[in-house]
């Protein structure tokens, strides 16, 4: 049977199918999701639970404290280890979750961009008090693909973006064009690809009942928690979705129903991020989930690939 892909917009499902698939077959899940990578950050990741991953063997989940940056160049490799040795075990690999970036890495590689480490420490600190507004502003005016494709908020990967820019002379939009032109390392590894996604009206209904859940299951708690054991709210792990948001409700600066609308519209923007990436990806089997069950549909297409085989 060929490992699995499962991909789509946050929220829709992905890890509920994967856990249901994994129980029908002798798989093992390989999470490709940007924020799940952290420790301590269950809750508003919407992590699998203790019990999901004794169930099912889970990958590439807690692999990182708070404080440290994400590498999509190593993340990349750690997925490959990771699907070659469930094969070896003769298990069936499912690759789920959300993050576009962390799958081209896992499925085409990344280009690596050599800069001077002195070069990169004065870019460092030429910006470090400079507003994240001013340095997307900075960004949209030099890279307007890179300024699309990166959210406003989302200051490490503006940062990093103008980093490349300002030390090669080059946007890194044109970087990863002439990766993907030619600097492919493609994993020898043949996936059967599913896409979930469904209309954008029924997905932020989702999103907004999954945010309450969130909340109801403790998720101000968690942040308190962190933060109670010393950590910084500039730390990568801090910074992901949700979690400034929460740390302002903390702070008192904004009320709990305006940090829920908030994290609401902010997901909303991530999940159509994530479509318009995905959309891209060739060979995906897309299951609109308005319309038919995708355990129903998804098994069903295994079941047919594999009589083909």
């Amino acid at each position: 049977m060929d490992p699995l892909l499962i991909i789509g917009p946050t929220a829709i499902g992905k890890s509920a199918l994967a856990m249901r698939i994994a129980g029908e077959i002798d798989a093992e899940i390989v999470s490709i999701d940007s924020r799940q990578i952290y420790k301590q950050l269950d809750i508003g990741t919407s992590k699998p639970t203790a019990e999901d991953q004794m169930n099912v063997p889970h990958h590439l989940i807690d692999i990182l404290d708070i404080d440290q940056k994400p590498d999509a160049n190593s993340f990349g490799i750690l997925g490959r280890n990771a699907i070659t040795g469930i094969i070896e075990r003769g298990k069936t690999p499912i690759l789920v979750g959300g993050s576009g970036m962390y799958l081209r890495s896992v499925l085409e590689g990344l280009f690596r961009i050599d800069l001077d480490p002195e070069d990169r420490n004065r870019f460092a600190l030429e910006v470090k008090d400079v507003e994240t507004e001013i340095l997307y502003a900075r960004l949209s005016s030099v890279d307007v693909e890179s300024s699309k494709r990166i959210h406003k908020n989302d200051r490490y990967r503006i940062i990093r973006a103008l980093e490349v820019f300002t030390l090669t002379g080059t946007d890194i939009s044109t970087h990863f064009a002439r990766h993907r032109e030619t600097g492919k390392d493609p994993f020898p590894v043949e996936f059967q690809k599913t896409g979930l996604r469904m209309e954008m009206a029924s997905l932020r209904r989702v999103i907004s009942c999954r945010t309450m859940q969130m909340f109801d299951l403790g998720w101000v708690d968690e942040v308190k928690s962190i933060l109670g054991k010393g950590a910084n709210t500039s730390w990568p792990g801090m910074q992901t979705l949700g979690y400034p948001e929460i740390v302002r409700y903390i702070k008192g600066e904004e009320s709990r129903e305006a940090v829920i609308d908030r994290i609401n519209i902010l997901t909303g923007q991530y999940a159509k991020r994530q479509m318009t990436w995905f959309n891209k990806e060739p060979d995906v089997e897309w299951i609109d989930i308005d319309k038919e069950s995708p355990f129903e549909t998804l098994i069903k297409n295994i079941d047919i690939r594999g009589e083909n085989c």
